[in-house]
């Protein structure tokens, strides 16, 4: 779902796509899915120690436990090519990558942040 973030940054944005979208799909999609590991991972953690919690109350644990270290992540990376994006007009490659993979991560965090629980949490209450 974050590749829609990079859609929406080509398209509205007018950034020429080339050689540099491809590796912004590879590098959100990466960063995208190693949060929703970072997350899921923790919430196993949580339920193994705390059997007695419900699923809901080791996910929201999860959550608040990753969430920190995803946003940095996320912060980071993202003001790390903005250099890219202030100068890199002529450099076609580093302004398409840094566009694409800032409007991807940006847009992940809303997923992450609003889709992904609703979708997890509606499989936690079948369990």
């Amino acid at each position: 779902m974050s590749f829609i973030g990079i859609f929406i940054t080509f398209y509205y944005f007018d950034v020429p796509f080339d050689q540099g979208g491809y590796v912004s799909f590879l590098m959100t999609s990466g960063l995208a899915v190693n949060s929703i590991i970072f997350i899921l991972s923790s919430y196993h953690h949580f339920k193994s120690i705390y059997p007695q919690y419900n699923s809901l109350d080791h996910y929201y644990y999860a959550v608040k436990d990753k969430i920190k270290s995803i946003l940095l992540t996320t912060i980071s990376t993202v003001l790390g090519l903005m250099p890219f994006l202030m100068h890199g007009d002529s450099e076609v490659f580093w302004f398409a990558l840094a566009a694409g993979t800032i409007g991807g991560l940006t847009f992940s965090i809303l997923v992450l942040v609003v889709v992904f629980p609703a979708i997890i949490i509606q499989d936690l209450k079948a369990v």
